[in-house]
């Protein structure tokens, strides 16, 4: 009996270590593919959490003034502007100061653009006590805007392709397009994403208490400690502490990739619709302002810019207000300040008859979601169209914006700002002793790269655990398909090389 229940204790512990060798294999090769990426998000992230207070010390010529008691008014300064801006480039916005001694922005973009969202505006800075020309720059340009590019790996710029639209099969009316184009580089870190999840994964795997390692410190570094096991706490603890705020930081950023976060959204606005609104409309989406810098919030990037309506209509049409008058209904409003004024486009109907748009007044972004508001007015009158509030969205949209919202630490203030710096430094860390590690361990004259385990050594691997890994490869597979693709593929080159070796390629287990 007792040399029975040691039989069934070395199956066990055999089955455990092979199945430990093997998601270590995995998650030190997901590691290394992914560490660019990892090391790209962290620095960029870092750069945008903090893109005021840059922009601020790189660009004060820019963005600081001298604080007088009275405003040139709205519409001398965008008319300053221009002086100095091609005939080519048409009004995009205008951002008046968001405090006392700040400067007013004019953005200005290409009249000629086959892709709306894509275009790289020209800010224009006017001292607005005075009205004098600051100078320009490209949105694009400058540590904070290609920390915006990298972070989203150029987003939809450069190669396309085409890709089937989840929107159009649910909701074929509302998404008309059965296919939609995706910049190859947003692909890129679509994919990259969810390796990034398998990787959390497999180190909390890793990391859980069991038997097998009962020597092994959970939540605490031995600094005493000589070699690679100090590194090894190191990394170890900071992954558990950041890896759960990591998977949120990743799900959330998913939400706006340009093909899961589009279908994403379709999924949202079709099973929780947003409150309809009784306003005639434009052929525009609030999503064409979706400017780098100046983003609108997610869940209302589908929403419909309203039009304007005439009290005569068929006669002349009425002198449009200046930005002058918007602004101050948007005050009076209580937008937040640092609000854009989006000037009016109009455009022609199906029956030959103009569309008037109104001008469209959007809270910054980032934002708190209490803080997402767009106020259309009429072009006008001034008279308000409608007022778009978080309130008015779908229980899935809200959910998604507040997740975006404390993705870019703007939910709570000062509290999720911190949570997403340490996040952050933590993922750096993780890489630094991740490399430490490997360094330290790999045998003298060689890579130290792991191979796959031999036949021998998985006979014990046991059968809840294959399920368990296979049935979360599944999920994470249906749910993000782009992954999933890719997945399919490493599967295969697995299969590929078990038929083509023949040797024993058995490696040690992680470090205890």
């Amino acid at each position: 009996m007792d040399t029975g229940a040691a039989t069934v204790t070395r199956d066990q512990r055999r089955g455990e270590a092979s199945i430990l060798r093997r998601i270590w294999r995995l998650h030190f090769w997901v590691a290394l593919f992914s560490a660019p990426a990892l090391i790209t998000l962290a620095c960029t992230g870092l750069v945008i959490l903090y893109t005021q207070p840059l922009d601020m010390w790189l660009h004060k010529d820019l963005k600081a003034v001298a604080q007088g008691s009275q405003q040139v008014s709205l519409d001398d300064q965008v008319a300053a502007a221009r002086q100095h801006i091609g005939a080519d480039m048409v009004l995009d916005g205008v951002i008046p100061p968001d405090a006392p001694g700040h400067s007013t922005e004019v953005d200005f973009a290409p009249a000629e653009v086959a892709e709306v969202g894509e275009r790289n505006l020209i800010q224009v800075f006017i001292d607005p006590y005075t009205g004098r020309y600051l100078g320009q720059r490209s949105e694009l340009s400058g540590i904070v805007g290609w920390a915006n590019q990298l972070h989203r790996l150029f987003g939809n710029d450069g190669p396309k392709i085409s890709l089937p639209s989840l929107g159009h099969i649910i909701a074929p009316s509302a998404y008309p397009d059965a296919t939609m184009k995706v910049g190859v580089g947003n692909l890129i870190i679509e994919v990259m994403a969810g390796w990034i999840l398998v990787l959390l994964a497999s180190g909390i795997y890793l990391w859980w208490p069991r038997a097998i390692e009962g020597g092994k410190p959970r939540l605490a570094v031995r600094w005493r400690k000589s070699g690679r096991l100090r590194w090894r706490d190191l990394h170890a603890t900071t992954g558990i502490l950041v890896s759960i705020v990591l998977i949120c930081y990743i799900v959330s950023g998913l939400t706006w990739s340009r093909y899961w976060g589009e279908n994403w959204r379709a999924v949202a606005a079709t099973v929780t619709p947003a409150a309809e609104i009784d306003a005639p409309s434009t052929p525009a989406k609030v999503g064409d302002f979706d400017r780098l810098g100046r983003r609108v919030a997610w869940a209302a990037k589908d929403d419909a810019v309203f039009a304007s309506t005439t009290s005569a209509p068929g006669g002349p049409r009425p002198a449009t207000l200046g930005l002058a008058e918007i602004d101050r209904i948007a005050k009076d409003e209580k937008m937040v300040p640092g609000y854009a004024i989006i000037p009016p486009s109009d455009s022609v109907g199906e029956d030959g008859e103009p569309v008037y748009g109104s001008y469209t007044v959007v809270n910054h972004w980032p934002q708190k979601l209490s803080e997402q508001r767009t106020l259309y007015l009429n072009q006008f009158t001034g008279q308000t169209i409608t007022n778009s509030r978080a309130a008015q969205d779908g229980a899935l949209s809200r959910l998604s914006s507040w997740s975006v919202d404390m993705h870019m630490g703007n939910q709570y203030g000062l509290l999720t700002r911190t949570l997403a710096t340490l996040a952050c430094l933590g993922l750096l860390t993780m890489i630094t002793t991740g490399v430490i590690m490997w360094w330290k361990r790999r045998p003298t004259g060689s890579s130290g790269l792991p191979g796959r385990a031999s036949d021998k050594s998985g006979v014990g691997t046991p059968r809840r655990a294959a399920v368990a890994v296979g049935v979360i490869g599944t999920v994470l597979a249906v749910v993000y398909p782009a992954f999933g693709v890719t997945l399919l593929l490493v599967i295969g080159a697995e299969v590929l090389l078990a038929a083509t070796r023949g040797e024993d390629r058995s490696v040690s287990l992680p470090d205890r």
